[in-house]
């Protein structure tokens, strides 16, 4: 077949096209330093990318669930130390009239004490995270308990939270568990805390009313009960926050993960980037002079 002039040209005209097109894409890769800079370039990767994005989005919203159920469940912890706290002096003031024989002042004085004591709790009991009531389940419109009565105006919900995918974690411990001694899985233990200050109150007399000494007697082992049930509260709570901080610890590394396999596959390698635009500029400097020098004879006959 003959080889024409203007077939040598056309062909000359290509290859410098073709030379100029992997130097603009060696230049844009320079510029953004990013290999995937629209879906075309590689469309694999650019979907194993929008992947990876997804997973990463999700692993956020997880860290900012751990995070506000850390909130809720540190802000809990407090509370049932309070409780704690208030059930020993509770136990202490029983114990110092536990045999009956205080005077009509005395016994006034401890009966004050458990009435503050019992109020004491119910304030803990109503604590607040944010403006949700930290054992009142998933009604947050009102305090799960008041001084008027011994009621639970809340109900036995265990809040779930996603802490990885397909991974839930319940954050609250509700108020009838925890001082009602009633509700299932978990259970913490039987003791109605809130009636046993009722009972020791009226077991302990006042000014004008003597003391109940069998009734002290057994309000005492109730409350030793009660604080048995608060200590597995306790207990259950700590579990549930270690968990959160290992499933911390997962998040991280599994962000870490995916963003080092993004990274190896979005971000170019610079060093052999430039060697690559060296290269092409000088082979493409060379395309255009050889092909100035092959067209000087033959192309201007077809201008």
């Amino acid at each position: 077949m003959r080889i024409t002039s203007n077939m040598t040209a056309n062909n000359a005209i290509y290859n410098l096209q073709q030379g100029r097109s992997r130097l603009d894409k060696l230049q844009e890769l320079s510029t953004t330093e990013q290999n995937i800079n629209r879906p075309s370039d590689d469309p694999i990767a650019a979907r194993i990318l929008m992947d990876i994005g997804d997973k990463l989005k999700a692993t956020d919203q997880y860290s900012s669930n751990i995070t506000k159920a850390n909130t809720f469940m540190t802000v809990t912890n407090t509370a049932l130390t309070g409780i704690s706290d208030f059930l020993a002096q509770a136990k202490s003031l029983v114990n110092s009239v536990s045999s009956g024989s205080n005077d009509a002042t005395e016994r006034q004085t401890v009966n004050d004490q458990l009435v503050a004591l019992k109020k004491q709790i119910i304030d803990m009991a109503n604590t607040q995270s944010g403006d949700q009531y930290v054992f009142g389940g998933a009604d947050s419109s009102t305090p799960p308990f008041n001084t008027a009565n011994n009621t639970y105006a809340g109900d036995g919900t265990q809040l779930q939270i996603e802490v990885a995918q397909n991974s839930t974690q319940a954050m609250n411990l509700t108020g009838d568990r925890v001082l009602k001694g009633t509700g299932t899985s978990p259970s913490y233990g039987t003791t109605d805390i809130l009636q046993t200050f009722d009972n020791l109150i009226a077991a302990v007399g006042d000014s004008t009313t003597p003391s109940n000494v069998t009734a002290i007697q057994q309000g005492a082992k109730d409350l030793e009960t009660g604080a048995k049930q608060i200590a597995n509260a306790q207990s259950d709570l700590a579990a549930r926050m270690i968990r959160l901080e290992n499933m911390t610890k997962m998040n991280t590394s599994n962000k870490n993960t995916l963003e080092d396999i993004a990274s190896n596959i979005q971000y170019v390698d610079l060093a052999k980037l430039g060697v690559q635009l060296t290269q092409q500029q000088n082979a493409f400097s060379a395309a255009l002079s050889a092909t100035a020098k092959i067209s000087q004879m033959s192309l201007l006959d077809y201008l």
